[in-house]
């Protein structure tokens, strides 16, 4: 395969699993987005309602045990078809039911077979881009949720729940052509061996998988406080309901742009702790700001700096998956039982902390403000301060390029 038809096939799986991550985002806010339907449909409260999302949510801490140490042994080829088609057909099959049990039940198991692709995206990119492009190729397909998220909300207002969970299988659907005619491993693969007798114990044991984990964490639940208390925090405060909804608007689409920016930022700078650090402190001002300063223009420039700034922080978390074998704590090999164990991890820490955060402060805005800033520090100290550099600029990286020349 010449040079050229490399490129453009490496470019395609980005597509593909940036193409998920919005399909999947999309899959999990669904519900909310049609919130009043999906009450009437199936006949539940709000509480019930709050079951139901958080189903998908729940998938993560499932998901990288399984498919991460199968991934490793069998390969994504095959693990990801057969999850695929699975978990499409019990897409579509959720879409025709009203019983509200058995939407739990299908919604769990088609996120759960179908999140295969989340877990696979680190390995499979790591056998299509080098090691200093790698984790720029991750972090971008990784922006694809925030796509996800922002254009749920104007698609359910136009065509109604029914309408979505078809499309959701629809789309899933047409992934599946594209990974049947494109989803094999890069060329870099061709010199790959299997993972070591105790890969998973080995994953496990890395303190820096649990360091990054704990920091992916800190940022998917401080980004879940602000969308999830952001707008009635301002409503409690007597804004009408259109200014509350635009805030929420503005939210999503300034944290979907700020992730892309954090990309483009580690593209230039070559050091993930650095963006990481910028992006958690600058998301703490921006958000602290917009709530703690009185109303009015500067609480839009606040709010809208927070979310560009903050969008990344995820990002440069879940990207840096493909380059802790720089550290020498688990062999290439172990990708994608390390991006099975990412999830997992952030997926326990994530789910606790909102029900800690509900339960503790209620409506305490204040409170809950405060708690996303101590996230970001945690981030700041797990993602930057403790763990080394691995990104093209950082130690490790050079001496490991000096190594193989």
């Amino acid at each position: 395969m010449n040079n050229s038809k490399s490129n453009a096939h490496a470019w395609i799986i980005v597509f593909f699993f940036t193409a998920f991550m919005v399909i999947q985002t999309f899959n999990l806010v669904i519900f909310p987005a049609c919130a009043p339907q999906a009450i009437a449909t199936y006949h539940i409260t709000q509480a019930g309602l709050t079951t139901l999302s958080s189903v998908t949510s729940v998938v993560g801490l499932f998901t990288g045990i399984v498919f991460g140490p199968l991934i490793d042994r069998k390969g994504s080829r095959n693990v990801v078809l057969v999850s695929m088609i699975i978990g499409i057909i019990l897409f579509f099959i959720r879409a025709f039911t009203t019983s509200y049990p058995i939407v739990i039940i299908l919604t769990f198991f088609a996120s759960f077979f179908i999140a295969v692709c989340q877990v696979d995206a680190s390995k499979i990119l790591d056998t299509w881009f080098t090691k200093d492009k790698v984790g720029i190729a991750v972090a971008f397909q990784a922006g694809g949720s925030g796509l996800g998220g922002a254009s749920a909300f104007f698609i359910a207002n136009a065509i109604g729940l029914k309408n979505c969970l078809l499309l959701i299988g629809a789309a899933f659907t047409v992934l599946l052509v594209i990974w049947i005619i494109f989803g094999k491993d890069g060329p870099i693969a061709i010199t790959s061996q299997e993972p070591p007798k105790g890969s998973v114990a080995t994953v496990y044991k890395s303190s820096y998988v649990w360091l990054i984990s704990i920091a992916y964490a800190s940022c998917v639940s401080g980004t879940m406080l602000i969308n999830t208390y952001l707008v009635n925090a301002f409503a409690s405060k007597g804004l009408p309901g259109e200014t509350v909804a635009l805030m929420g608007t503005a939210i999503n689409l300034s944290l979907f742009v700020g992730g892309y920016l954090a990309t483009f930022l580690v593209g230039v700078l070559k050091k993930y702790n650095l963006v990481l650090a910028i992006c958690v402190i600058g998301g703490a001002i921006g958000y602290l700001g917009c709530w703690f300063l009185p109303y009015g223009t500067m609480t839009w420039i606040f709010l809208i700096l927070g979310g560009l700034i903050m969008g990344g922080g995820i990002l440069m978390c879940v990207s840096r998956s493909p380059l802790i074998p720089l550290t020498g704590q688990y062999p290439q090999e172990c990708i994608g039982t390390a991006s099975g164990a990412l999830e997992t991890i952030k997926g326990v820490i994530s789910f606790v902390i909102p029900i800690v955060v509900a339960n503790v402060f209620q409506t305490n805005f204040n409170a809950i403000f405060i708690t996303f800033a101590v996230l970001c520090l945690a981030a700041l100290l797990t993602g930057s301060i403790l763990v080394p550099e691995v990104g093209p600029n950082g130690k490790l990286y050079k001496e490991s390029v000096s190594k193989h020349n």
